[in-house]
């Protein structure tokens, strides 16, 4: 009887190693996929914050310098993002025409510190540029662009359509209005440029004198911004979408889709 009571306690011993190994074993895993959910999580957290730090760094680049910024950049040594933008419009809504620094020069004649941006991903051409001045008793002699002279005539008629040899700006690049030349001082005459592209799209008329002058761009364009986010130790990613309003200044989409960006 005693030896029939002590199998019995042997096997329930046995019985419960066996359960609470069993609990043991579960527990163990149930904690550690837990905590491999509450890393995955984390992760992807830490890559759409990526995602949306791109966003807001492309859109800073192109508010200030006009420069739209394609590929990838390090956040710090574990966190990146890689971003692709695409202006939509025509020639001259890829043209940022900044005034602001402009002034006159060489006793008044010449109109300097204008700049011409190609925000875009391809080279765009300017075909002709309509000179605009109040006032009489004044004649256009010379439009330069990067220091070569482009435009070398008379014309004391106001608006002059200039006929200007065609000039390429790069994709990204800035292109220096050297200078707009009179026969005379042009102080206190109000000056305005506008730019006519190749593809038969126009600039705003841009105001250049009195300084400082304004900054211009097209409306109707809009840049779409896909910033994709990554971060160390996986492969896992997160992309954001953003469609800026280059009119209004506003992002007027902005959501999460499901693309790698290259």
């Amino acid at each position: 009887m005693i030896k029939q009571r002590k199998g019995l306690a042997l096997i329930a011993a046995i019985l419960l190693i066996v359960f609470v190994s069993i609990v043991v074993l579960g527990l163990s895993t149930f904690i550690v996929g837990w905590y491999g959910q509450i890393d995955n999580t984390e992760r992807q957290e830490h890559c759409i914050y990526n995602a949306s730090a791109g966003i807001y760094y492309a859109l800073y680049q192109y508010r200030n310098s006009g420069v739209l910024t394609n590929g990838t950049f390090s956040i710090d040594a574990a966190n990146n993002f890689t971003v692709s933008t695409t202006l939509i419009g025509d020639d001259a809504s890829s043209l940022i025409i900044d005034a602001t620094g402009s002034y006159l020069a060489s006793s008044n004649r010449d109109v300097r510190g204008v700049t011409l941006t190609n925000s875009s991903l391809s080279t765009i051409t300017i075909d002709r540029i309509i000179v605009t001045w109040t006032g009489y008793s004044r004649t256009l002699t010379n439009i330069r662009i990067n220091n070569s002279n482009v435009w070398n005539s008379s014309d004391s008629s106001s608006p002059a359509d200039c006929n200007i040899t065609n000039t390429n700006i790069y994709a990204g690049a800035t292109a220096n209005l050297t200078r707009v030349r009179w026969n005379s001082s042009m102080s206190g005459r109000i000056i305005t440029l506008q730019f006519i592209m190749t593809d038969g799209s126009a600039s705003p008329v841009c105001t250049v004198y009195p300084s400082p002058g304004s900054t211009c761009t097209a409306g109707g364009s809009t840049l779409t911004i896909k910033s994709m986010g990554k971060t160390a130790g996986s492969n896992q990613y997160r992309t954001v979408e953003a469609t800026y309003n280059i009119t209004t200044g506003n992002i007027s989409d902005y959501d999460e889709i499901n693309q790698a960006v290259p």
